[in-house]
């Protein structure tokens, strides 16, 4: 297993946790190491982990390698890495503004302001609900969110993906301080068009 690459996780856990964009066990995060994966174990809090808690997965076949219980959302985090070449690190939570929305099943705007748009792209879409855990889930996050940097989940809460576990703890803080933006603003115009794809050209 990868040290660094360990503690790096459990780091991010820290952070996620310190800065309440997951609570109690809730969430959970992975990142690509070689053909494998590291993930973070079921049931336990993201504030307390330590590096030799994580879980070692290899990508293609899915078999656990060593011990230990991985998340109950393992199927959906081998599925973007399977199918997005450019993802290597995933991390799901329940931040409050954005579940607020989720729940709501309204979509998160990112044409509120610029960053917005060069953190989160022009598209956040919101995934149908299904089980956690299931198969089910894991098949309609894949097929809806497509190439797209972050997604909403019905009912359930967000994730993001990244190049690595800081650009996703990035793109996870900006989903939540946008998501508060939207629910505190209420029904507000955005950036015009010719704006929105000025700020997109900019961010490629």
């Amino acid at each position: 297993m990868n040290e660094q690459l360990s503690q790096d996780l459990a780091d991010v856990g820290r952070l996620l946790y310190e800065k309440r964009l997951t609570i109690a066990s809730g969430g959970n995060m992975s990142v690509r190491a070689g053909n494998s994966m590291l993930i973070t174990p079921s049931g336990v809090c993201k504030g307390m982990l330590s590096g030799r808690d994580m879980i070692e997965i290899d990508i293609s076949s899915g078999e656990i390698i060593g011990k230990g219980k991985p998340s109950i959302e393992t199927p959906f985090h081998l599925g973007i890495y399977r199918s997005r070449p450019d993802v290597n690190a995933v991390i799901h939570c329940h931040p409050v503004s954005c579940t607020v929305l989720a729940i709501q099943k309204k979509d998160l705007r990112t044409n509120l302001t610029p960053e917005s748009l060069m953190i989160l792209g022009k598209d956040v879409p919101m995934i149908p609900y299904d089980t956690p855990g299931s198969d089910g889930l894991a098949e309609k996050l894949i097929a809806t969110m497509g190439p797209s940097k972050a997604c909403l989940m019905q009912n359930h809460g967000a994730l993001v993906v990244g190049k690595d576990l800081m650009d996703a703890f990035f793109r996870m803080e900006t989903l939540e301080y946008i998501a508060t933006l939207q629910l505190k603003c209420g029904e507000v115009p955005g950036l015009p068009e010719d704006e929105i794809e000025r700020v997109l050209a900019m961010s490629k």
